[in-house]
């Protein structure tokens, strides 16, 4: 009985780091495919001038944009690609590395029409071989960011953000940037003290760009 019930315990621990990696990840996958149970919080408040644009794939990240919007407000935007990636992990990972090495810039499905109204934007997605899905980029380039503070964060397996900044920076020249945040353990209730501990830690640096701009003006 010892011995099943330790066999359990180690399947359940796979199957959740498959579930967190996703395309693109460092482990195997068992079903990447299969969102952690984590119910959308309900009357979630909104802000006019918060803008939390996210990309997922398996869900997880968009479960994280959640819970971002249940702790400032915002507007949620998914941003998504006019042709969908695979939901089969190994075919979605073979796209993304492709994307990679050609530096491509895939076609999204629909863009925002105007930003200019929105002051901080909380930027998710998920980190697929060290980087950012490179439909983020496309998203990015598409819009001028002048003025405007990009929180980032990510869901990833075991990788952090910080390899993936450096081309949010890129296709992102005109904004500043806060400090990410990876999301590893995403499990009901973790999730959202690391956002608020991250949200707490960043608020300087938020309120440091917002008082830079008011004095250069």
């Amino acid at each position: 009985m010892q011995k099943i019930k330790k066999y359990l315990l180690l399947l359940a621990g796979i199957m959740l780091v498959a579930v967190i990696s996703g395309c693109g990840g460092n482990y195997a996958v068992v079903d990447e495919n299969k969102p952690v149970p984590i119910t959308k919080p309900s009357g979630l408040p909104t802000n006019p001038k918060i803008l939390i644009a996210y990309f997922s794939h398996s869900g997880n990240t968009e479960l994280a944009a959640w819970q971002v919007q249940a702790a400032v407000g915002g507007e949620l935007l998914a941003i998504k690609t006019a042709e969908p990636y695979p939901k089969d992990g190994q075919d979605c990972g073979v796209i993304a590395k492709q994307e990679l090495a050609e530096n491509k810039r895939p076609l999204l499905a629909a863009n925002l029409s105007d930003i200019s109204r929105y002051e901080t934007i909380f930027l998710g997605y998920p980190i697929w071989y060290k980087q950012a899905p490179l439909a983020v980029r496309t998203f990015l380039e598409a819009h001028d960011f002048s003025g405007k503070v990009i929180l980032p964060f990510c869901t990833s397996g075991s990788d952090g953000i910080e390899q993936s900044l450096a081309a949010i920076r890129e296709s992102a020249a005109q904004a500043d940037m806060t400090t990410g945040l990876a999301l590893h353990d995403i499990g009901n209730g973790k999730m959202q003290r690391l956002i608020t501990s991250w949200l707490e830690g960043v608020r300087g640096e938020v309120d440091a760009f917002n008082k830079k701009r008011a004095s250069d003006k």
